[in-house]
């Protein structure tokens, strides 16, 4: 115990100092809106109407209501200060090195090998991005129950008094980690593999002592092991289903009109051995990888090969040794499999891989090292030396690489020209340098890196549509009217567009802007797209009849904006409303400098 106590410190205590600068660090413009910076149910902390509201709200295309309510925590108690949900993250990581280790320590009996694992996962560089990323919160924190998760499982697996307790706490520690992240749909795969070993569950294997330690548990017939496992294969595929319907819902799976299923493949291949090579020399790291060649992506075929017949030999390597070294098939397996869910097959969003993705694939290549290498080792004395100096210089490499990494996730800006210089212009770099540059007031440079955008997609409306916004606000307003048609002839559908050109048309200070005829029809088109329910568009209608010299279909439009914002809580707009009325009414227009919606 006290030896564990050492390395349980040591873990803490090194993870900590490494990680430590996360506290300096900002929310980042990808995806730290949607979770918490833009997300009031969020940032109104923990409440009755939040949590019903964390159960029934799809974010960023997946249902993961126990991540919703970790972040409402941290807003109850913290507020929206960066550093401190930082440092959650980081207590989550912490808390998922530690349970890694334990988990080991029990089920192998091996002490240093554990701890080596543990480490490996805690300092590795590709895993920063799961900690230092605060939308990731999901990544640490389905980890962490998963691990909780097979914590049961194994005490499940010894037969003790309180088996089935253990058998049931497994079930429900699975279930909220995939309420957190729907990655875990691989969990019962994973208790398989576990069974193979290191529990030594599955008859016909015969380990060999050196490598393996008992562990206590039963071997059982191979029919229960497959029906124990039915509570978590249903809870799997319950999960797919759901997470598979929104994401579609949400529209963001990428159908096979736009990846077809040979260039997924294609890139399924490609993409194993890129995280073999990032996990062995993790450098060029970035946020983002786009494919190849996007929009038709297109791996060399040399590499396609390449990359099958790498796969295809280490699988059979790790199959022909799996009776008398285990541990090499259960941890490329486990590789293979957990990043099943993630590796392309269904595309989601436009990435080839993520580092993110490797938090939990990368246990396994972990194990298959490290009792490799002290296989190899075996009793002799030199080798393993050499195995110890091995480990503490790639540890220790670990350490530098982690902090060189965090650097770049201080700022947004810092992020994405990092992500730039990685991976090239890509859409999302681009994106989300450009808009970093806007919202700090720097708007020539984010329309700059914009303009580099249109020539990778030049459709694209969402760059046209912040353009407009910023110069709007900037009273450049001449620019922004050229940006939001920009953004309708990509999208001539989005009510945000056609109210904010609507709005400009109608209520420009400069006479030579304004033209209350077009402004009526793009307000009425927008309105109309929303079944005249949103209070700010029956607004802009408002300004724009009055700016066409209709003013009694102004005073009414302005009426039923002033019902609607009332309705929904939203005073503000509600009274700004009542005193347009007042001019409507006197058969006056409105006009002013600017206004976004």
């Amino acid at each position: 115990m006290r030896r564990e106590l050492v390395v349980d410190l040591a873990l803490i205590l090194i993870t900590m100092v490494v990680f430590w600068p996360l506290g300096r660090c900002q929310f980042i413009n990808y995806d730290d809106p949607v979770y918490v910076t833009k997300n009031l149910p969020v940032q109104q902390g923990l409440t009755p109407a939040g949590v019903l509201w964390a159960f029934r709200t799809i974010v960023s295309g997946n249902w993961h209501p126990v991540t919703c309510l970790s972040h409402m925590l941290d807003c109850q108690l913290f507020g929206v200060h960066a550093g401190a949900h930082h440092v959650i993250n980081l207590v989550f990581h912490m808390a998922n090195t530690l349970l890694l280790f334990h988990v080991l320590r029990r089920m192998t009996g091996e002490l240093w090998a554990s701890a080596v694992v543990a480490a490996l996962f805690a300092w590795h560089p590709l895993h920063v991005e799961s900690v230092a990323w605060v939308s990731e919160r999901k990544d640490v924190l389905s980890t962490f129950f998963g691990l909780l998760a097979i914590w049961a499982y194994w005490r499940y697996t010894r037969g003790e008094k309180h088996a089935v307790r253990s058998y049931l706490l497994a079930v429900v520690f699975l279930a909220l980690g995939l309420m957190s992240k729907p990655m875990l749909v691989t969990w019962p795969f994973v208790f398989l593999l576990l069974d193979v070993w290191p529990l030594g569950r599955v008859p016909g294997f015969a380990f060999e002592s050196p490598v393996v330690s008992g562990s206590g548990a039963r071997r059982v017939t191979i029919t229960h092991l497959l029906l124990e496992k039915l509570p978590f294969l249903v809870l799997a595929l319950v999960f797919c289903v759901i997470t598979f319907l929104t994401q579609r819902g949400a529209s963001t799976m990428i159908t096979e009109g736009s990846f077809t299923v040979p260039e997924r493949l294609f890139n399924v291949l490609v993409s194993y051995v890129r995280y073999l090579g990032k996990t062995a020399w993790p450098v060029h790291l970035a946020v983002f990888y786009p494919y190849p060649n996007y929009p038709n992506p297109k791996w060399p075929a040399w590499q396609m090969l390449g990359s099958a017949a790498l796969l295809a030999s280490i699988t059979m390597a790790v199959l022909w040794r799996a009776r008398h070294r285990p541990f090499l098939a259960v941890g490329w397996f486990w590789f293979l499999g957990t990043l099943v869910p993630v590796i392309g097959l269904v595309q989601v969003g436009d990435q080839s891989l993520a580092d993110r993705y490797s938090y939990i694939p990368l246990i396994g290549l972990f194990i298959m090292i490290v009792w490799g290498g002290k296989c190899l080792a075996g009793r002799r004395r030199h080798a393993q030396v050499v195995l110890a100096v091995a480990v503490t210089v790639a540890l220790f490499a670990c350490l530098v690489g982690t902090s060189l990494q965090l650097r770049y996730w201080r700022n947004s800006e810092v992020l994405w020209r990092h992500a730039l210089e990685v991976t090239g212009s890509n859409v999302p770099a681009c994106s989300g340098l450009g808009y970093t540059l806007l919202d700090e007031g720097r708007t020539d440079e984010g329309v700059t890196e914009l303009n580099k955008l249109f020539q990778i997609q030049p459709n694209f409306a969402e760059g046209h549509y912040r353009i407009a916004v910023a110069l709007y606000q900037r009273g450049r307003i001449r620019e922004s009217m050229d940006q939001y048609r920009a953004a309708l002839r990509c999208n001539p559908n989005s009510p945000v567009f056609l109210n904010n050109l609507a709005w400009a048309l109608a209520t420009a200070e400069d006479p030579s802007l304004r033209n209350g005829e077009e402004a009526v029809r793009l307000a009425e088109r927008a309105c109309a797209l929303t079944d005249y329910r949103n209070p700010s568009y029956a607004d802009t209608l408002a300004a724009a009849y009055a700016e066409a010299g209709r003013y009694e279909d102004a005073v009414r439009m302005a009426e039923k904006a002033r019902a609607l914002a009332l309705a929904l809580g939203k005073t503000d707009l509600a009274e700004r409303t009542r005193r347009l009325l007042e001019l409507y009414r006197a058969d006056r227009p409105y006009h002013e400098v600017s206004r976004t919606n």
